[in-house]
């Protein structure tokens, strides 16, 4: 099936050390509208995929976790999160799925909680070795630059 417009929205946003579970609440609510009673979801009857870069950067706090990246699971597990403008008020969201993107932990990247991460598919993608890099590209450069 090929990606159609009129049926399927994007959205991508970058996740850094400074990044709140407030500021990530509100991004989502600015992409989805209201549907029926407590119930959002992506304008016009769409479904719409979030993609999160650098998933793992939210800081973590003195007892160990990643607040930032306990909304995001909220949100996956639970299908949508409590209002932030009527606590108590639970806001469901439909229509979304979220991909998330992060690089391996070390030098200021963590690890994501195991809550978190059990709501993915996790694909694990080492870098090539310099040797495969310059044979792909070479292979790429060789075929547009020495055409015959």
């Amino acid at each position: 099936a090929k990606y159609n417009p009129e049926f399927h929205t994007t959205k991508a946003l970058n996740f850094s050390s400074a990044t709140t579970p407030n500021m990530f609440q509100r991004t989502i609510e600015s992409y989805i509208d209201k549907r029926m009673g407590s119930t959002y979801g992506p304008p016009a009857g769409k479904k719409m995929t979030v993609f999160i870069d650098d998933v793992n950067m939210p800081t973590i706090n003195e007892w160990g976790d990643q607040i930032t990246n306990e909304i995001v699971r909220q949100l996956l597990g639970n299908s949508g999160f409590y209002n932030l403008d009527k606590p108590g008020d639970f806001t469901t969201v439909v229509d979304l799925q979220l991909i998330a993107a992060m690089i391996q932990p070390g030098g200021g990247r963590n690890d994501i909680p195991q809550r978190l991460k059990r709501q993915f598919s996790i694909f694990n993608c080492t870098l090539p070795s310099n040797i495969s890099i310059d044979k792909i590209f070479g292979i790429i450069g060789t075929g547009y630059f020495c055409k015959s």
